[in-house]
C-alpha cells in the first residue's frame, strides 16, 4: 500500500522538517530575547494580519490545485495548463491583496502604529506566488521543495543572528524571515530543481475565472480556518495588550510546531489518496485508515508529552543557562505561557484527527462544500467566543486558547460524522461491485 516512493517521500519530509525545527528552535528564543515582549508581539500581530493577504493570494489552490495536478501528473500538457492557470490567477490575486493591505495599513490606527512592519510583511505574499509548493506536492516531490526551503533558511539564518540585536530591528527580522521562501522560489525558477518547470501555455481569461470558481470552496475553507487560527491573534491584539499577544504567540507557536510533525505525513499522503480516490477506492480507504492510526497516535503522544514537560521549562532553563542568561529569558517567557499551553496542548491531537476526517477523506472524495461549511461555522464560532471571553479579561491569552480548543473539538466531531457516512457508502459500493 505505502510503496517505496511514498515511504521515501515521508522519510525525506520528516528529515527536512527536523532540520527546519533546528532553525526554528534557534530563532524562536533568540527573537523573544532580542525583540522583547513588545517587539515580538508587534511582529506576530503583523504576521497574523498579513496572512489574510496570503490567504486571498493562495485562494485554496494549495488544496484544489494539488488534487488536480495529482490526478493528471502523467499528462505533462494537462499539468502545465493547470500550473499556468493557477499561477496567473495567483498573480492577479497578489496585486489585489497587496493593494487592499496597503490601504488598511495607513487607515487602521493599530496597523499604522507599526506601518513599516506591516509593509515589509507583504514579502510573504510575494513568496507565496514565487515558490509554487503546491505543484511539488501534486507530483509527490515535496521533499525536494522542502530541501530548497531548508537550504534558503540556513543561508539567511546567519544574517538573522548577526544583524538582529534589539527591538529596533523588528523590520529586519521580518525581512530575513520572509527571504528564504523568496530565495527558494528564485532558485527553482532559474534551475527547475525537483520538478521541471512546465512549458508555457497561453491561458484565456475564462480559464482563470474557471480556476477561481473551482477553488472557491477551498478558499472559503481557508478563510474560515483563519478565523480560529490567525484571527485569534488579531482579535487578541485588538482586545488586549501586546504582552498578552506575545504570551499567546509563544504558546501557540510551540503547539503548532509540535503539530507540524504530523504535517509531512499529511502532505505526502494527500495527493496519493486523491489519486486512489479516482482509480482505486479500496486502496484509498486503507491508506486513510493507516493515516488515522498513525496521525492519531502521534498526536496523542505529543499532546501528553507537551503537557508533562510544561512544568520543567522554568527550572530547566535556570539550571542550564542561569538566571541572568538571555536565553533563559526566552524559556521564562514560555513558563508564563504554561496555563495557555495546557489548554492548547489537546489541539495537537484534534488537529491530527481533523486532517484525517477532513482533508484526507472529505476533500479527496469531493465533499469540499460540506468541508467548507463546517469551517465557516467553526470560524464564526471562534469569533463569537473571542468577543465574549477575551474583552476585559486579565487572562486574555488563556481565554483565547480555550476558544481555539472548543472550536477544534467542534470541527473534529463534524468532520468525523460526515466522513463515517462517506466511508460506509464507499465500502457498500465496493462490496456490491464485488458481488
Amino acid at each position: 500500500m505505502v510503496n517505496t516512493r511514498l515511504r521515501s517521500n515521508i522519510f525525506a519530509l520528516y528529515l527536512v522538517q527536523g532540520l527546519n525545527y533546528v532553525v526554528s528552535f534557534v530563532t524562536f528564543p533568540f527573537l523573544i530575547v532580542q525583540l522583547g515582549g513588545e517587539g515580538f508581539g508587534a511582529m506576530n500581530f503583523a504576521f497574523a494580519c498579513i496572512q489574510y493577504g496570503v490567504l486571498l493570494t493562495d485562494f485554496g489552490f494549495n488544496l484544489s490545485a494539488v488534487r488536480d495536478v495529482a490526478q493528471v501528473r502523467d499528462d505533462p500538457a494537462a499539468a502545465a495548463r493547470i500550473f499556468w492557470r493557477v499561477t496567473l490567477a495567483k498573480v492577479l490575486l497578489m496585486l489585489v491583496s497587496s493593494l487592499v493591505l496597503l490601504v488598511l495599513t495607513f487607515s487602521l490606527e493599530s496597523w499604522r502604529a507599526h506601518a513599516d512592519v506591516f509593509l515589509w510583511t507583504q514579502l510573504y505574499i510575494v513568496s507565496s506566488v514565487l515558490f509554487p509548493i503546491w505543484y511539488f506536492q501534486g507530483f509527490e516531490k515535496l521533499q525536494l521543495a522542502s530541501g530548497l526551503m531548508v537550504f534558503a533558511r540556513a543561508l539567511t539564518l546567519g544574517f538573522l543572528l548577526l544583524w538582529v540585536s534589539g527591538p529596533q530591528d523588528v523590520v529586519l527580522a521580518v525581512i530575513l524571515q520572509a527571504t528564504p521562501q523568496i530565495l527558494a522560489g528564485v532558485l527553482w525558477w532559474f534551475t527547475g530543481w525537483g520538478v521541471a518547470r512546465p512549458a508555457w501555455v497561453a491561458v484565456q481569461f475564462g480559464e482563470l475565472k474557471d480556476a477561481l470558481r473551482a477553488s472557491w470552496p477551498f478558499f472559503l475553507s481557508a478563510i474560515s480556518t483563519s478565523l480560529y487560527t490567525t484571527s485569534t491573534t488579531v482579535l487578541l491584539g485588538m482586545f488586549s495588550v501586546p504582552l498578552q499577544v506575545g504570551l499567546f504567540a509563544a504558546a501557540s507557536k510551540l503547539v503548532y510546531i509540535a503539530q507540524g510533525l504530523i504535517g509531512p505525513f499529511v502532505q505526502a499522503t494527500y495527493p496519493r489518496i486523491a489519486q486512489y480516490a479516482v482509480n482505486d477506492k479500496a486502496a484509498a480507504l486503507k491508506l486513510i485508515r493507516k493515516a488515522f492510526f498513525l496521525q492519531g497516535g502521534v498526536g496523542l503522544a505529543m499532546t501528553l508529552a507537551l503537557a508533562m514537560m510544561l512544568p520543567l521549562f522554568t527550572p530547566l532553563s535556570v539550571s542550564v543557562f542561569g538566571e541572568s542568561a538571555g536565553i533563559s529569558k526566552a524559556f521564562l517567557a514560555l513558563s508564563h505561557s504554561q496555563e495557555i499551553m495546557y489548554w492548547f496542548a489537546p489541539v495537537i491531537l484534534l488537529g491530527a484527527l481533523s486532517y484525517v476526517f477532513g482533508q484526507q477523506t472529505l476533500l479527496v472524495f469531493g465533499l469540499e462544500r460540506y468541508f467548507s461549511r463546517v469551517l465557516v461555522a467553526a470560524g464564526l464560532l471562534n469569533v463569537g467566543l473571542m468577543c465574549v471571553l477575551v474583552p476585559n479579561s486579565v487572562n486574555a491569552g488563556v481565554r483565547a486558547a480555550q476558544s481555539v480548543l472548543l472550536v477544534e473539538a467542534f470541527i473534529v466531531l463534524a468532520f468525523w460524522w460526515r466522513a463515517r457516512q462517506v466511508t460506509r457508502e464507499i465500502k457498500h459500493g465496493i462490496e456490491q461491485g464485488a458481488m
